[in-house]
């Protein structure tokens, strides 16, 4: 085998934007708007609405179940509002206009098609709102203290989603949920893994609030919830809601509700909703603990592979600036896998073994010149977990590119495209694969890399 293997993909630009290192929007606008519920929201849509008052007054019963279930004491009452879809949806935008700069959407959105994880048409922004708003059936907001219900929410769900957004309210009381989704992290991986354990909590109680009401078994005395993922609000009828939004945008943004119940359970059939508390004060960095709980306990307060900017090979300073920095972790790099068309074991596989990556979008320095350039890091835990990784993104690339995967096997190899290029070296010194896209444009100049 050979290693440190490099390898690198050239592909052509697109418009210029402002060149602020802002990064990780997907899954922070999924922290930014944590505690709206998106449960209900496909069964909501033809609600005939509901009085204001009668809405709310099921927040205070819905609560006290919460709190009950959960174990964690109301510190202060939570008031409720109900707002009507235009309510709801000014508030999302105000969310977006005033937490997420426009340049920080532009970038990922340059990072995302340049991956392939969205269509070159797809436009980004637009997107994400239209989503965003066709999804919201109510939230908590961590920064006024108060729940709001959507007043358009049928009755045989009013309860169910109060208890779960109330769930919210009670982890804000005794976690501090705005220091907890802390926005200004950059670094998806970890905002993700917190979101699913937030998520994943919140849902755990809802779960358990309705087994009770029919004298089910609590989801402790359960064996696994995997069946629940598929079957509930949060999983299969999700999905089906969602058939215009590229498919790694959907799996990103159910992750935290589906994967963080797993991963909640897994906490809860160890030690009951204490697990939970005791996450909250030592929470998962990385969704390959999400994926992975069993790995959680283990790495529980100890330092862990960082990939910096120090680990990307020098190129030419002087003809690119850093905009964008992220890392994706196991989740984001089996989107990629996703995204090269490979089979779902196929793409696990290519993505188990991950020790750690970070990612960059560099933007020309020259003015009137619209060039990019993507360099990503990956490290594995073994020499087999990267050679599974490079051989994962070989094969994926003959079907996105048409690249014939014996021109991987020579070092360096040279493939010119009508936009793109593609170069290989390969390493033995570190367990490590580098992706590197670039423009190929005049006003670039070649270099090493």
């Amino acid at each position: 085998m050979r290693f440190n293997q490099r390898f690198y993909l050239f592909t052509s630009g697109t418009q210029r934007t402002l060149r602020s290192a802002r990064r990780g929007v997907t899954a922070r606008l999924a922290l930014q708007l944590a505690c709206l519920s998106l449960l209900a929201a496909i069964v909501c849509n033809e609600a005939t609405a509901e009085k204001p008052d009668d809405i709310c007054a099921i927040a205070q019963s819905a609560i006290s179940e919460a709190s009950e279930i959960r174990g964690l004491a109301l510190k202060k009452p939570v008031p409720c509002e109900a707002h009507t879809k235009e309510q709801v949806k000014k508030y999302l935008l105000d969310t977006i206009e005033t937490q997420i700069p426009p340049e920080k959407l532009l970038n990922e959105e340059r990072v995302y098609k340049l991956l392939g994880l969205i269509p070159e048409e797809y436009a980004y922004k637009e997107g994400l709102v239209q989503l965003y708003v066709g999804q919201i059936g109510g939230y908590y907001d961590p920064q006024k203290d108060y729940f709001v219900m959507a007043s358009w929410m049928p009755a045989v769900l009013q309860t169910t989603i109060a208890v779960h957004e109330l769930t919210h309210a009670l982890q804000d009381q005794h976690f501090d949920l705005e220091t907890f989704l802390d926005h200004d992290l950059d670094n998806t991986d970890l905002l993700l893994a917190r979101s699913a354990l937030t998520e994943g909590d919140a849902s755990l109680v809802m779960t358990d609030y309705t087994r009770r009401l029919f004298g089910q078994p609590t989801l402790q005395e359960e064996t696994g919830v995997e069946s629940l993922m598929l079957q509930n609000v949060i999983g299969a009828s999700f999905m089906t809601a969602l058939g215009t939004v590229p498919e790694s945008l959907q799996l990103m943004l159910i992750f935290p509700y589906t994967s963080g119940l797993r991963f909640g359970h897994y906490l809860l059939k160890q030690d009951g909703y204490r697990a939970l508390d005791r996450a909250f004060q030592t929470p998962p960095r990385t969704t390959e603990e999400i994926l992975h709980p069993e790995k959680y306990p283990a790495i529980i307060g100890k330092e862990y592979s960082v990939v910096t900017l120090s680990d990307i090979p020098a190129y030419d300073q002087a003809q690119w600036e850093v905009a964008y920095r992220d890392t994706m972790g196991e989740f984001g790099i089996s989107l990629f896998a996703a995204a090269l068309k490979l089979e779902k074991q196929v793409s696990a596989q290519t993505a188990a073994g991950w020790g750690g990556d970070l990612l960059t979008l560099s933007l020309s320095r020259k003015n009137n010149c619209d060039a990019e350039r993507l360099d990503w890091v990956t490290r594995w835990d073994s020499t087999k977990d990267a050679e599974e990784f490079f051989t994962g993104v070989r094969t994926g690339l003959k079907t996105r590119f048409g690249i014939d995967p014996a021109t991987f096997e020579s070092s360096p190899a040279h493939i010119v495209g009508k936009t793109w290029r593609l170069h290989v070296t390969q390493e033995k010194s570190r367990k490590e694969v580098l992706l590197t896209m670039k423009t190929v444009n005049d006003c670039v100049k070649e270099d090493k890399q």
